[in-house]
């Protein structure tokens, strides 16, 4: 079958969307049903502010995972779904993972305030934007390294005499020998 692996595909991303909607809807609901109930903490602005990284993400993670079906007749008249596209794999690593980091970490921080009952909890949102430059520092060092450690700023260095001391012995001589005209 050809189409098998799209199918576990597809089976995989809706049952991973069907749990983070559901864990989202739990949290959401406790923590909404606390702050109106309770009336902890005061201000509920900051929790309505502080969520729609959340419901971004959610959007986000639900249009590139979920899986597309059409209505397809088949013989005795009666429409079967077919598989259109499974979607993207959201167990992979990159954007996907950090969109995940996201929801999750937010949806931590609406259990903290919940058990703490201060909007001081939404302070925490600010490692988000720490971590983002963190991993795009690493990998600006990462391309750096990629190109030698050069960069076009750089003054050109003098000449290649301070080339050949970063080189060994062995290396210059094969150097040199590489560099003679050989003839036949």
């Amino acid at each position: 079958m050809a189409g098998n692996a799209e199918k576990k595909q597809a089976t995989k991303n809706t049952k991973i969307l069907k749990e983070i909607h559901l864990i989202s809807l739990g949290v959401n609901a406790l923590t909404l049903l606390i702050i109106f109930l309770l009336n902890r903490p005061s201000n509920k602005k900051p929790f309505f502010f502080f969520n729609v990284p959340l419901v971004i993400c959610e959007l986000i993670v639900e249009k590139i995972g979920r899986p597309r079906f059409t209505l397809e007749k088949v013989s005795g008249g009666r429409t079967v779904p077919k598989l259109v596209s499974s979607g993207e794999d959201l167990s992979q690593s990159g954007l996907t993972e950090y969109l995940f980091d996201i929801i999750y970490f937010t949806l931590l921080q609406n259990i903290v305030l919940v058990i703490l009952g201060t909007n001081n909890v939404w302070y925490l949102s600010l490692v988000i934007p720490a971590f983002a430059a963190y991993k795009l520092y690493g990998l600006f060092l990462g391309g750096r390294q990629l190109l030698g450690g050069r960069s076009s700023f750089k003054e050109e260095e003098p000449a290649s005499g301070s080339k050949e001391k970063g080189q060994s012995k062995r290396q210059q001589k094969l150097e040199k020998r590489g560099q003679k005209v050989r003839y036949r």
